[in-house]
């Protein structure tokens, strides 16, 4: 009597380890994400004396900006994009510093104000759609 459970038993497992092998999905059939890069586009902007130059700045929505700020003025000063904090750091910039930065213009929109010591003093108009491409 106990043979039929003992087949039983070993007849379950073998199966569970079956279906574990050959259940599981294969790495080919998972599809890969596909890896974008996006196209460059370069701006320069100038900061001194409480404003920034070009006071209105556009780019397309999807490209990689590349930022070149120069700063004249003769005092320390801190540049932040609003609406875009998160992925965009400025460090303080000392007189006549140079620094290039990089951020995704992802977010499309007009109101992004460049805030000079925490003061708007010019603004940024990301171009572009705020439907993803392909959905209606």
């Amino acid at each position: 009597m106990k043979r039929p459970y003992l087949l039983l038993a070993t007849g379950v497992v073998v199966l569970a380890l079956a279906l574990t092998v050959f259940g599981r999905p294969r790495r080919a059939d998972t599809p890969r994400p596909v890896a974008t890069v996006a196209p460059v586009v370069e701006r320069t902007i100038t900061i001194g004396a409480g404003q920034v130059s070009p006071a209105a700045t556009s780019v397309p929505k999807g490209y990689l900006v590349r930022l070149r700020i120069e700063h004249r003025g003769t005092t320390a000063a801190r540049l932040a994009l609003a609406g875009y904090e998160d992925r965009l750091e400025i460090p303080a910039l000392e007189p006549g510093a140079i620094r290039t930065v990089e951020f995704l213009a992802d977010r499309p929109g007009e109101g992004f104000a460049w805030l000079l010591d925490g003061q708007p003093a010019g603004r940024l108009t990301v171009t572009g759609s705020h439907l993803v491409e392909g959905h209606r």
